[in-house]
C-alpha cells in the first residue's frame, strides 16, 4: 500500500522514548574554544569527503587532525562514506560515475567497485549485521541490495528495487535492528518503507519535504527522529515498533538540509546552508522548540560557507558535532555541551558547486568511524 497518512498517536509517548535524566543548555550560542579531548582511550577517525577534488580526508577525531588524504578514481565525486559496523570497511559513493567504492579502512586501500550506473549513486547502508548493504541510485531511482562477504572482501549485487513507477528517488536508508526493514527517504518527499529480504514496498510515509540523510535512530533502536526541508525544517519522530510517523512541529529557519542530535535525543541540529547557520532544536517539547542558531562563518560574505552534512547518520559521538561547510571547504568542530566552535580545519580550496547534487562542493559527507568493537558512542 502506497500513501499512507499520519496516524493519531499520543505525543508523550514519543517524548518519552526520547527524554532522559539530565536537561540541556541551550541558548543564543557564542563561539569559544573549548578544550576538547576524546572520552575514549581509542579515539574515533572522522572520514570528510571532498566532491571536487575526488578524494577522502582522514582525521583523528574528536581533535581534527588530518591523518591522511585518500585519492579516488577521477570523476567519483564522492558524496557519502559510511562504514560496515565493524567499521572495517569504507563504503564511498560516486555520484560522479556512479560506483560504490569499498575501501579497507585500516589502510584505506580500495578492495571492490561496483558500477551501479552512470552516475549518481548517493548513499550505501549496511546492515545492522554488515551482511546487506543497501545502495540508493537517485539517477536511476533504484534501490541496490548487494550481498556483503567481508572476510572473502566480496561484495555482489543480489536485488534491486524501482522507485520509477512512483515517480520518487531513493535518498538515503536506515535499517531496523533486525535487518527485514528498511527506511529510505524519496526525493522530492516521503519516507519508504522497504522489506530487504523480498525488496519490495511495504508503505509509503507522506513527509513535509525533502528528508535528506536527516534521519537519526535513537540508540535503544525504537525510534527514528527525522526532519524534513518544509517549514525551515520540519522534525518527525517514527515509532519503528509500529511505523506510527508523529509530527513534531516546523522550526522557520531560513534554509534546511540535514540534522543530527545527541544520544539523549533532548537537543537536535539543522543546518541552513543559505544563511550559514546551525538550528539549535529543543527535542524535550511537543512541538519542538528552535532555539537560536549558530552562525558557522570561517570565510566572510553571505552563503560564503553552507553548512551541510552533521556527523554521517549516527547521533552525536564523543560530544562533538563535525559539520561540513561545503562552499569553504572547511570542516566544523562544535562543543555540544557549550555550544562553542572547537576549531575550522581547511579541507580543501572553496569551489562553486551545483546545489542540487553537490557536484563539485569543496566537501560534504562528513562520518565518524566505528571502531573494532563497533562502538560509535
Amino acid at each position: 500500500m502506497v500513501g499512507r497518512t499520519f496516524r493519531a498517536v499520543p505525543a508523550s509517548l514519543f517524548i518519552a522514548l526520547l527524554l532522559m535524566s539530565g536537561e540541556t543548555a541551550l541558548g543564543n550560542a557564542q563561539p569559544q574554544q573549548p578544550a576538547i579531548s576524546s572520552t575514549s582511550d581509542s579515539p574515533h577517525e572522522l572520514w570528510v569527503t571532498s566532491q571536487g577534488q575526488d578524494s577522502e580526508v582522514v582525521l583523528s577525531f574528536p581533535n581534527g587532525e588530518i591523518l591522511d588524504r585518500v585519492p579516488l578514481p577521477a570523476g567519483t565525486q564522492p558524496h557519502i562514506t559510511t562504514f560496515s559496523p565493524s567499521g572495517a570497511y569504507a563504503y564511498v559513493s560516486g555520484m560522479g560515475n556512479g560506483n560504490l567504492v569499498v575501501l579497507r579502512a585500516d589502510d584505506r586501500k580500495i578492495v571492490s567497485t561496483l558500477q551501479l550506473y552512470q552516475a549518481g549513486v548517493h548513499q550505501a547502508k549496511a546492515s545492522p549485521d554488515g551482511s546487506t548493504v543497501l545502495v540508493s541510485v537517485v539517477a536511476s531511482k533504484t534501490l541496490v541490495r548487494l550481498a556483503a562477504d567481508e572476510n572473502a572482501e566480496s561484495w555482489t549485487e543480489n536485488g534491486s528495487l524501482s522507485f520509477g513507477p512512483i515517480g520518487k528517488a531513493p535518498v538515503c536508508t536506515v535499517f531496523r535492528d533486525d535487518g527485514q526493514e528498511a527506511y529510505v527517504s524519496l526525493q522530492p518527499d516521503g519516507i519508504a518503507i522497504v522489506d530487504v529480504p523480498s525488496m519490495t514496498i511495504v508503505d509509503v510515509l507522506r513527509t513535509d519535504g525533502f528528508i535528506a540523510c536527516g534521519m537519526i535512530k535513537t540508540p535503544d533502536g525504537a525510534s527514528i527522529v527525522l526532519a524534513s526541508s518544509g517549514g525551515g525544517g520540519h522534525i518527525y519522530t517514527l515509532d519503528l515498533t509500529n511505523d506510527q510517523l508523529l509530527d513534531r512541529g516546523t522550526l522557520g529557519a531560513a534554509d534546511w538540509h540535514s540534522f543530527n542530535m545527541t544520544p539523549d535525543g533532548t537537543l537536535g541540529f539543522g543546518t541552513s546552508p543559505a544563511s550559514d547557520e546551525v538550528v539549535l532544536i529543543d527535542l524535550t517539547t511537543q512541538p519542538v522548540t528552535n532555539k537560536g542558531t549558530l552562525h558557522l562563518t570561517p570565510l566572510p560574505g553571505d552563503s560564503a560557507n553552507q553548512p551541510d552534512a552533521l556527523g554521517g547518520g549516527d547521533p552525536v559521538v564523543d560530544g562533538v558535532l563535525p559539520v561540513s561547510l561545503r562552499a569553504a571547504g572547511q570542516l566544523a568542530l562544535v562543543d555540544v555541551a557549550s555550544l562553542g566552535i572547537q576549531s575550522y580545519v581547511p579541507i580543501a580550496p572553496p569551489a562553486d558547486f551545483d546545489h542540487a547534487t553537490c557536484v563539485g562542493c569543496a566537501v560534504h559527507g562528513v562520518s565518524v568511524r566505528p571502531r573494532p568493537d563497533g562502538e560509535t558512542r
